[in-house]
C-alpha cells in the first residue's frame, strides 16, 4: 500500500508531471490528472492512517500478478470525499508498481 500512499501524496501536492513521467499515470496524461483534480474543486490531502481499510481490492483473473484497487480520496474541505482513485497494482518481484486507471466520482 506504500506505493498507493505515495501516489496520493503526489496527487495532493500537484506533482502530476512526476506521476506521468514515471509511468504511474497509466493511460491518463498529466493534463487529464490535473483536470480531474481541479474540476473536483477541492484540495486533496494524503490518505489518513486508517484509510487503507476502505480500499476495495478486486482480483484480476486475466492477470494473476495484478489487482485493481478502488481507493477513496480525502480533501481538506470535506474529509472523506466521493472522489475515487482506481489503480492497478502489479507485483514485480517483492514489490508492486501502480498505474492509474481512473480518477472519478463514485
Amino acid at each position: 500500500m506504500g506505493q498507493v500512499r505515495r501516489l496520493i501524496e503526489d496527487l495532493a501536492a500537484g506533482r502530476y508531471a512526476a506521476i506521468a513521467a514515471d509511468g504511474r499515470a497509466g493511460r491518463l496524461t498529466e493534463a487529464e490528472l490535473r483536470t480531474a483534480v481541479e474540476q473536483y474543486g477541492r484540495t486533496l490531502v494524503p490518505m489518513p492512517s486508517d484509510g487503507e481499510r476502505l480500499v476495495a481490492i478486486h482480483e484480476q483473473t486475466s492477470q494473476p500478478d495484478a489487482v485493481t484497487l478502488d481507493v477513496p480520496l480525502w480533501t481538506r474541505e470535506e474529509g472523506r470525499s466521493d472522489l475515487t482513485l482506481s489503480v492497478t497494482a502489479i507485483k514485480q518481484g517483492e514489490a508492486y508498481t501502480v498505474e492509474v486507471d481512473d480518477l472519478h466520482v463514485l
